[in-house]
């Protein structure tokens, strides 16, 4: 019957091996041997191998003689390889492959039924009486010490079950080196963590002695090792086997390219090991008084597993087996301050854990203790008081001791011992915008409240009630008031939730922006606010004076008019009939003052007519003109309409009405960003002074990072300051009722002629002005470049607007119309807008040659109201020319259903106003937008120049000059 056997035998110059073989059983009890078993044999399914023999064949085919030539030769001759074998290079490369895999299979034969028989090469048959024995069981080296004062006598024995064997006069055969395994009458001793080398000395004799001279310097290193490693019989010396406690030391120290790391050991006694360390007993050698002393303990394994997975759970990772990093370590030059505060943040986890943290190697001592801020809040009329402690072990450091580090970004704090504390990088992000708000006071800090939204809302438990009542108001932009009696208008409910927010805001004396979209109602909300102020409970006398004005010795009838001032009200000069006509209309008895022309009252007892009037409205240039008087009068509202026009910090009349005293400020615009963020900083500061900072700090600290390097921590950071004071709604999001709005852009071939007179311009334009840049910079060039840009533009249009000889068409003029016949004859009302008056004149020259009845309106248009009038009454005008800057804002012309903008803006809201002079409330027809844009020209290039250049437009810029911010290239791209 065949069977699967292994056979140990020697071969020549390699040693004792292990083969895998089929073999058969004869009567007499002779095992013949038919051949080697081979990967091939395991594959085959006629063979059937168990999972245990397939393991054992691979391992030994591995180390066969066809395989070890092929490994170690670079002969062709296998026999030749094997006669020429040098013992040397055995040793050293062969018998240490050859002893893995024999190890290797033995532990998988121990633990099957695979039977291992010894064959003598110079027999040819295996009897039963070859079979050799193999435990399961690993056995056990017992080293045998004996301390005399003519020195230390030692042997090396077997440990066995029955007792100890020792192997000298023995015939032992070595079959693998290392681990050690010895064939003794047909029995394995296997052998784990030790080497032959050390039991051949007591093949010969019984015991060796080491010379007392020797004998300290012996037992600190071999002993020891065997004491750590193997069972061992000690007389003259003593064996401690103590639980000793493990102390976990996290050493923070320099590695060897001089980084901080942490560097993981555990103590046990008065020694200290690596983490990694693979030894599971420790060993302490001591000597006292005379006695040698081995304290041996086995290490506490799972406990050392759990400081591991704590020190990763909180957020270490390891760059070695006993070193570590903060995982979201970054830039080498901050890794100290990382390593450090990931202690400070876990210090207290870390001594609850026994964790000992130690720090070596470093010229300053820094603090690696737990940190605790507390912030307790008061309120004190408009401020909060802000007592906030650092609690670093015994010290208390007043968070004003650190302010200015917060500001500078600077890490490192001198606590009162010296030592240096690594400020967390969270109280930066966390706290620095609040810095740079507050006010010192001593040791405590002060807050305007109307910064509350960068107190830590953690601790807002810390206020009273009702002012957190009132902050998740203005969070939430939720109260109840009730409209006021006197509006003769029912409010839609978005213009409902906006009176009630400028209410609000009222109610906590917080200025705010209503930025709502153009035709959305922002005058109907505002009027509605004011006559909340100025209703009582009493019966109002009706006021219905058709011109809106009083004589100024009028007093004012049936309303508190000694308690609450005169509220002001400054807006373009074209917009002022409309605000008087919408009050009139819906607010009757609110007594109106027109500051305009010859009831200008140049004095600085002005309060003596204002007075008298419960609203005073202005122009922009007369408020500029006359701040000197104004100024002196102590207003209830002040409110800027297209509050834009003070987008400039520096400009006149952004000094003037800041200049302005009023209780209360509100500004009402659709565009509250029209450049840059500056302009939102000049609106915002004006309703609530110093909310942004000075300008300085807001360019600094916010515009630049927003703008140049999309910092969205610090845009995230300007929402939560400017949320609650300023309310945007879309047209999308309030008004669904309105009709669908349609635009398409329009790009029109040049006829050939413009083409030519485009390209001759182009080329020209071009080479001067790369010429000057190249002498002077971009930046000293601004002004020729705008300039070549809008020469350019109009060429684009039509060339006829540059130059008066020119007698040929333009494409762009062709299509616009084409168009514009298309939707007259269709009866449709058409509004068309150009950035240039001159466009606007020659579209008006076909229009009076074809009898086309046309309204125009531009910044040379006397009587605006009388322009609209013919337009919105006359059913037969059909077409308004509008300029942008005359007309942009203010016009109310639902009569129109088609838009032609006929060049591209840099300010998309720029279009967006135009668009809604049509789409607002109250249009019920479908309306049409058409933008005329001119193929291969700069037109095109400006339009995808804007896509790149408002990435934020929607969140707080939309960007108005092409050329702001534009490198060389850039501007060599949009003239190519």
């Amino acid at each position: 019957m065949e069977q699967f056997i292994t056979v140990i035998s020697e071969k020549r110059n390699i040693g004792f091996t292990l083969i895998p073989f089929y073999a058969t059983l004869n009567e007499s009890g002779t095992l013949k041997l038919i051949e080697q078993a081979t990967k091939e044999h395991i594959q085959d399914e006629r063979f059937d191998f168990t999972p245990a023999q397939k393991e054992v064949v691979k391992l030994l085919v591995s180390i066969n003689e066809q395989n070890l030539f092929k490994r170690f030769s670079k002969q062709k001759n296998l026999k030749l390889f094997f006669e020429k074998l040098e013992e040397q290079f055995t040793l050293e490369h062969i018998r240490p492959v050859m002893d893995d895999k024999i190890t290797q299979a033995l532990e998988i034969i121990s633990l099957s039924d695979i039977p291992v028989y010894f064959k003598d090469p110079n027999y040819s048959s295996i009897y039963s009486s070859d079979r050799i024995k193999v435990r399961a069981l690993h056995d056990q080296p017992l080293f045998d010490f004996n301390l005399e004062p003519t020195g230390l006598k030692y042997t090396l024995k077997i440990k066995t079950e029955t007792g100890e064997m020792g192997l000298t006069n023995r015939e032992v055969a070595e079959i693998t080196t290392s681990p050690c395994t010895f064939l003794i009458n047909n029995q394995l001793f296997r052998f784990q963590n030790i080497d032959s080398k050390k039991f051949k000395p007591f093949l010969k004799v019984n015991h060796l002695i080491i010379q007392p001279r020797s004998v300290d310097a012996y037992m600190s290193s071999f002993v020891e090792n065997c004491v750590r490693d193997f069972p061992v019989q000690a007389n003259g010396f003593f064996i401690n086997n103590k639980d000793a406690r493990l102390v976990p030391l996290l050493i923070l120290e320099h590695d060897l390219s001089q980084q901080p790391v942490f560097t993981l050991k555990f103590k046990y006694d008065d020694r200290e090991y690596l983490a990694g360390t693979r030894s599971r007993v420790f060993v302490n050698h001591r000597k006292m008084k005379g006695h040698h002393i081995f304290d041996r303990f086995n290490r506490k394994t799972e406990e050392e597993q759990q400081i591991i997975e704590t020190l990763i759970g909180l957020g270490l990772k390891g760059v070695s087996e006993s070193q570590y990093r903060p995982i979201n370590q970054q830039q080498p030059s901050t890794e100290m301050h990382q390593v450090v505060e990931w202690l400070n943040a876990n210090a207290h986890t870390l001594a609850a854990k026994g964790i000992k943290v130690v720090q070596q190697g470093f010229e300053q001592n820094y603090y690696t203790g737990g940190v605790k801020l507390t912030m307790q809040y008061t309120e004190d009329n408009d401020w909060f008081d802000i007592k906030a402690v650092i609690l670093i072990d015994e010290f208390k450091i007043p968070f004003q001791q650190i302010r200015q580090h917060i500001i500078r970004g600077r890490r490192e704090f001198i606590l009162p011992d010296k030592a240096v504390f690594i400020i967390p990088d969270e109280w930066f992000t966390k706290y620095t915008d609040l810095m740079h708000f507050v006010k010192a006071d001593g040791e405590q800090l002060k807050l305007d409240k109307m910064h509350y939204n960068l107190l830590d809302q953690e601790l807002l438990g810390e206020v009273s009630p009702q002012w957190q009542q009132r902050m998740e108001q203005l969070k939430q932009r939720t109260i109840n008031y009730d409209t006021p009696d006197g509006l003769q208008a029912t409010l839609r409910s978005y213009q409902l939730d906006g009176f009630k927010w400028m209410k609000l805001l009222n109610s906590n004396r917080f200025g705010g922006i209503l930025a709502d979209d153009m035709g959305l109602g922002k005058t109907i909300q505002t009027i509605a606010l004011l006559l909340n102020q100025y209703e009582t409970k009493a019966v109002n006398d009706s006021y219905n004076n058709a011109q809106g004005q009083l004589n100024m010795f009028d007093g004012v009838q049936g309303f508190n008019n000694s308690a609450v001032p005169a509220s002001l009200i400054v807006m373009p000069t074209s917009l002022v009939h409309n605000w008087a006509n919408e009050l009139i209309k819906f607010a009757p008895n609110l007594k109106i003052y027109l500051y305009t022309g010859n009831n200008r009252t140049k004095s600085k007892e002005i309060g003596k007519i204002l007075k008298h009037y419960h609203v005073v409205l202005t122009s922009y240039g007369i408020a500029r003109n006359d701040i000197e008087y104004l100024k002196h009068y102590q207003f209830h509202y002040a409110i800027l309409d297209e509050s834009q026009n003070i987008k400039n910090p520096g400009s006149k009349i952004y000094q003037a009405v800041s200049d302005i005293q009023s209780t209360y400020k509100l500004v009402l615009t659709g565009t509250p960003i029209e450049n840059a963020l500056v302009d939102l900083w000049a609106q915002m500061n004006f309703v609530n002074k110093g909310l942004l900072g000075n300008l300085n700090f807001f360019k600094n600290h916010y515009a630049g990072p927003i703008e140049k390097k999309q910092d969205e921590a610090k845009e995230q950071k300007l929402r939560e300051l400017i949320n609650p004071f300023i309310l945007r709604r879309t047209k999308e999001m309030v008004a669904k009722e309105l009709p669908p709005v349609s635009e398409q852009t329009l790009v029109c071939d040049m006829t050939e002629e413009q083409q030519k007179f485009y390209e001759r311009e182009k080329s020209g334009i071009r080479n001067e002005l790369m010429k000057a840049i190249e002498q002077t910079g971009v930046n000293k060039n601004a002004i020729l470049a705008l300039q070549a840009l809008t020469r350019l533009r109009q060429i684009a249009n039509h060339p006829a607007l540059v130059d008066t000889s020119y007698k040929g068409s333009s494409g762009k003029y062709e299509q616009i119309f084409e168009k514009l016949n298309n939707a007259i004859s269709e009866h449709h009302k058409v509004l068309i807008f150009s950035s240039f008056v001159k466009d606007l004149e020659l579209i008006e020259k076909d229009l009076i040659a074809s009898k086309t009845k046309y309204a125009k309106l531009t910044g040379a248009t006397g009587d605006r109201q009388k322009v609209i009038k013919s337009f919105t009454d006359d059913e037969d005008c059909r077409v308004f020319l509008i300029s942008l800057k005359a007309g942009g804002v203010g016009l109310n012309l639902i009569e129109a259903d088609y838009v032609f903008v006929l060049n591209p803006w840099w300010n998309p809201a720029a279009e967006a106003q135009a668009i809604n002079r049509a789409h607002r409330i109250g249009q019920t027809k479908n309306v049409f937008v058409y933008k005329f844009i001119a193929a291969d020209t700069i037109e095109e290039k400006i339009a995808k120049l804007q896509e790149r250049k408002s990435a934020l437009a929607d969140t707080f810029i939309t960007t108005n000059n092409p050329l702001k911010d534009l490198s060389e290239n850039e501007l060599r791209e949009l003239f190519a």
